[in-house]
């Protein structure tokens, strides 16, 4: 029963997720967020290949999208999770050569 009602939520929060990413547009300026930016911080983590950045935005989002660190961490990393610029977390990181914050999503999915 138990894993039911996980399941169901996790449906819920991917669900709204899509619905509710950040892209980020690179200006001369720097980054600029549109959109949703309710989980901007993730995006925000990548560009400046913070993994201290990243795991307070995971930390602040426990309960709204996991019960825990790792199942938050699980959630925005997977494939149809948080998008930035468009594409999933891990690859945004890859792409903007974010090695620190690749390294600690890879390791941890």
């Amino acid at each position: 029963m138990t894993k039911v009602i996980k399941s169901t939520i996790a449906a819920a929060v991917l669900a709204v997720m899509g619905v509710s990413t950040a892209s980020a547009d690179v200006t001369a300026e720097g980054v600029r967020f549109t959109g949703d930016t309710e989980f901007a911080g993730f995006c925000k983590a990548v560009v400046k290949d913070d993994v201290r950045l990243l795991r307070s935005s995971v930390s602040r989002n426990i309960g709204l999208i996991g019960a825990s660190q790792r199942e938050v961490l699980k959630v925005v990393s997977a494939k149809d999770g948080v998008t930035c610029n468009g594409v999933s977390l891990v690859e945004f990181s890859q792409s903007r050569d974010a090695s620190n914050v690749y390294q600690f999503l890879t390791a941890r999915s």
